[in-house]
């Protein structure tokens, strides 16, 4: 969601990386016996010297959100492809900022729009999703 505005965009995360995000917004309520993988990739980053200073939504192709994160130290600034979905996870771990590249957000706007729904009926629509409504049983 926007910070100084009202329009916001809808993410999918799988479940892997849903728990990794419920554990981390759990400000550590929830401890685990061993590391997940983005706290693997924090202890590297941090035993390098540097930090994850932002993560961009850089770019929506065929409904798929493309990332990049920054990761910067005192002797040079690092960016890399990733999910949007790890890159989140790891912005939440080191407190950084979660931009999101205007033509993304219209681009989303305008597929919102061809669907022939509103920003208010989407975010209906999403809070009403059942795991049911999105796993396929058939094997």
């Amino acid at each position: 969601k926007e910070q100084d505005g009202s329009r916001s965009l809808p993410i999918w995360i799988q479940m892997s990386e849903l728990f990794s995000l419920a554990i981390q917004l759990s400000l550590d309520a929830v401890k685990l016996p061993r590391p997940f993988a983005h706290d693997l990739i924090k202890s590297v980053v941090v035993g390098l010297q540097a930090r994850v200073s932002q993560v961009v939504i850089t770019d929506i192709e065929d409904y798929i959100y493309r990332s990049q994160i920054t990761v910067e130290s005192p002797e040079r600034i690092l960016k890399f492809d990733a999910r949007p979905s790890d890159a989140i996870v790891l912005a939440l771990k080191f407190e950084a900022p979660i931009w999101i590249v205007e033509e993304v957000m219209e681009r989303h706007l305008a597929l919102t729009n061809q669907a022939g729904l509103t920003e208010d009926s989407l975010r209906l629509r999403l809070q009403k999703l059942q795991p049911k409504d999105v796993i396929n049983h058939s094997a």
